[in-house]
């Protein structure tokens, strides 16, 4: 089986669902972790996807993670992350540290991270740069995963694009609950460096490693992408990788 754990359906999107599904199949990929992002996308309307969806997608929840920021209250995001966990069944936090405005090593984070530990859920966090001027590169670093991982030790943290170039297998190897998806990054270096899958394979170990492809409609060449340099892989590493650790921590 292979799981998708980084795609998207945009808002503009949500009635072209038929059409997600069959590029799902013409791509070979058994299930989807669709991934909102807050304040743009709602939770409700991620579960209804999944309830449309006949079990091909698997809803994931965002919420804006600091309860006040600059003076202006919100949602209080353990309460917003409960509810998009318990009473509309989604099976994990995405968080992203450019468009929602924090540095991945912020120690305030460390209510609604631990609380998706309680809840059972894992957290993907974008990590490295995006072509948006909002945000600080500087806050989305992945070694910045360092601090945060040893601050919710029982949190399963996902490190989204994690490069293969970079310190991502160090803290794949070093911390029990970090976890690399290889969205982007993989289709393009590995690409380029023939033998690199493999390496970084070996040192983070094949458990410590999801298959994504941060694939939305019209993106077919991020799947086929990262399937080539994937080829290279043993094929019980691959294994691994397409699908059983996904279905582990999610559950499913």
């Amino acid at each position: 089986m292979r799981i998708d754990v980084h795609t998207h359906v945009w808002n503009d999107q949500f009635d072209r669902l038929d059409q997600f599904i069959g590029s799902l199949d013409e791509l070979a990929i058994d299930r989807a972790c669709v991934l909102p992002i807050a304040p743009y996308m709602r939770n409700e309307d991620m579960a209804d996807l999944v309830e449309r969806s006949n079990g091909r997608i698997v809803g994931w929840a965002s919420v804006l993670p600091f309860a006040e920021t600059t003076g202006i209250p919100r949602v209080d995001p353990v309460e917003d992350l409960r509810h998009a966990i318990e009473d509309l069944g989604l099976k994990g936090l995405k968080l992203h540290p450019l468009i929602q405005g924090f540095a991945l090593n912020d120690p305030g984070l460390v209510p609604v991270v631990s609380a998706a530990g309680e809840l059972g859920v894992p957290v993907l966090f974008h990590t490295g740069p995006a072509n948006g001027r909002a945000g600080r590169m500087e806050n989305a670093r992945i070694e910045l995963l360092d601090d945060l991982a040893i601050m919710c030790p029982n949190t399963i943290m996902i490190a989204g694009h994690a490069s293969p170039l970079g310190p991502a297998s160090y803290l794949a190897r070093k911390h029990p609950n970090v976890y690399l998806e290889t969205s982007i990054t993989w289709a393009r270096w590995c690409k380029l460096m023939p033998g690199l899958a493999s390496m970084v394979t070996e040192h983070a170990g094949a458990d410590k490693i999801l298959y994504g492809t941060d694939f939305s409609i019209g993106r077919d060449e991020r799947v086929t992408g990262l399937n080539a340099v994937l080829e290279e892989l043993d094929p019980a590493d691959l294994e691994k990788i397409s699908g059983q650790n996904a279905a582990r921590i999610l559950n499913l």
